[in-house]
């Protein structure tokens, strides 16, 4: 694992730089060196466990990956600041800064959706394509976000997080599993409290705005089993959309092979979009 400091907040954020297998075939067949490719995860997780398999697959391994772990989660440091969905992003920013990086092929999942959505606003020399994983797009529109941001700052910090992980323990044994239990306890809480309140804001461009306007190569993932996700005006604006199957939105854990699928063809820029 490497590491950036943050200078802005002296602290440190980390991430897993797999060199790529230059002997195989890119995503469209072609034996050229491809852009780096960054992954950033969901709410609770870490890009670092979350990614690696997916990063690692037959159809993606061909080039570098950096799988970023945000600030507050995985194994990059917690920090003083605000959590934002912004923050974040200019911390991503730094880190291929740092890396004298351009026009990487940025994947977000859910949150790290977002992130990537609105690193590709901020800073769009970074991102030469962009796909997101059923990112949240709209104010006020979230799931497990949302059950953290109904609670006050205090409330989730001294009792609503470790009730959050005794369910979700209950859950991954349940289904046989342990990883999103790992990474949620890898999460600063008041980053997590402060993360899901900036997913569900009011914001001007929306994530889908920004998402729409975005010059670059753009594509979104859905899951199978995802119901109701709204996909508006995604497709008059030439957004790639692609299917991940027999998966929910955890595609992840739930079909990481088939997710892998999707990344590659959504790089590729061919294939189905249904």
């Amino acid at each position: 694992m490497r590491a950036v400091l943050l200078p802005h907040l002296d602290t440190w954020m980390r991430y897993l730089d797999l060199a790529g297998d230059t002997h195989g075939d890119g995503v469209d067949g072609s034996h050229g060196q491809e852009p780096v490719r960054v992954y950033l995860a969901g709410l609770g997780g870490a890009a670092s466990a979350d990614f690696a398999e997916v990063a690692t697959s037959v159809r993606l391994r061909g080039a570098r990956s950096l799988l970023v772990d945000l600030v507050g989660t995985g194994w990059s440091d917690p920090a003083d600041f605000g959590y934002t969905i912004e923050e974040h992003a200019d911390a991503v920013a730094v880190v291929l800064d740092a890396l004298n990086l351009r026009g990487c092929t940025v994947v977000g999942h859910s949150l790290g959706g977002g992130v990537a959505i609105s690193l590709a606003h901020r800073r769009p020399d970074l991102v030469g394509t962009l796909v997101a994983a059923e990112p949240n797009l709209d104010p006020g529109v979230g799931y497990l976000s949302r059950h953290v941001a109904n609670q006050s700052e205090e409330a989730f910090t001294t009792r609503g997080y470790d009730a959050l992980r005794a369910v979700i323990d209950r859950d991954d044994r349940t289904a046989g599993m342990s990883v999103f239990h790992a990474t949620t306890g890898r999460w600063s809480k008041r980053g997590m409290y402060l993360t899901s309140v900036s997913m569900l804001a009011e914001r001007r461009p929306t994530l889908r705005e920004q998402l729409v306007a975005a010059p670059m190569h753009r594509a979104v993932l859905v899951g199978e089993g995802t119901q109701n996700y709204d996909l508006s005006g995604l497709r008059e604006a030439s957004v790639g959309i692609h299917v991940v199957p027999a998966a929910g939105h955890g595609m992840t854990y739930d079909n990481p092979a088939g997710f892998a699928h999707a990344i590659a063809t959504a790089i590729a820029g061919s294939g189905r979009a249904d």
